[in-house]
């Protein structure tokens, strides 16, 4: 008795069975959408980078907003702390100034001579030059006389404070005696701070005791 080998016959490999032929991803092979998407059909673009975009875009531009506002604040703040700083240099130096002239009346302090076109920065009381007004202003205490505070310990590059002294008629306080012999003077003070943009004028009715 014969024996035949009985060779089964080949069924179609599954790849065959597609359409097409496909090949299976490897372990080594990125898995990309291209991989399992249809033939003919395209993975739709996202649109999620584009709106990403943009925000970010947004909060750059406020954030630099934000930052040249609290720069400008800052440079602000720094020049109002420095006018003011100006301003009390300036208001300690007349201070001292005002001081310093009521001091030079005391006696045994010998007094200047006062005459009408303010020789030295002393002004008689029949002067008509140190007007209320004009002490206000700059050119009067660059075009007449004036006298110079000896304070020298100021410091902070402050220039040294001017003033002048008027003589006032002769008066008295409370109560008259038949001849009153009290004068009173009217000192006006000028001084700067750390710049000249800083100016502060003082002025007192001072009779010496």
């Amino acid at each position: 008795m014969n024996n035949k080998q009985m060779t089964a016959p080949k069924l179609p490999s599954s790849h065959s069975i597609l359409h097409g032929t496909a090949t299976a991803p490897t372990l080594d092979s990125p898995l990309t959408a291209s991989t399992y998407a249809p033939k003919g059909v395209q993975p739709k673009a996202s649109s999620q980078s584009g709106v990403v975009l943009i925000i970010s875009l947004i909060m750059l531009l406020l954030l630099t907003l934000i930052g040249t506002t609290g720069m400008q604040s800052t440079s602000l703040e720094e020049k109002m702390a420095g006018n003011i700083r100006d301003k009390n240099l300036a208001f300690q130096a007349a201070e001292s100034a005002l001081k310093a002239a009521e001091s030079s009346l005391i006696s045994p302090a010998v007094l200047p001579t006062f005459t009408d076109a303010g020789t030295g920065g002393f002004y008689k009381d029949t002067s008509t030059i140190p007007t209320d007004s004009a002490i206000l202003t700059d050119s009067f205490w660059t075009t007449n006389p004036v006298a110079r505070s000896s304070v020298s310990t100021l410091g902070n590059g402050i220039t040294t404070p001017v003033y002048i002294i008027q003589q006032l008629p002769a008066a008295c306080f409370g109560t008259c005696p038949p001849d009153p012999t009290t004068t009173p003077y009217k000192i006006t003070v000028r001084a700067t701070g750390g710049t000249t943009n800083a100016v502060v004028i003082l002025q007192s009715i001072y009779s010496p005791s």
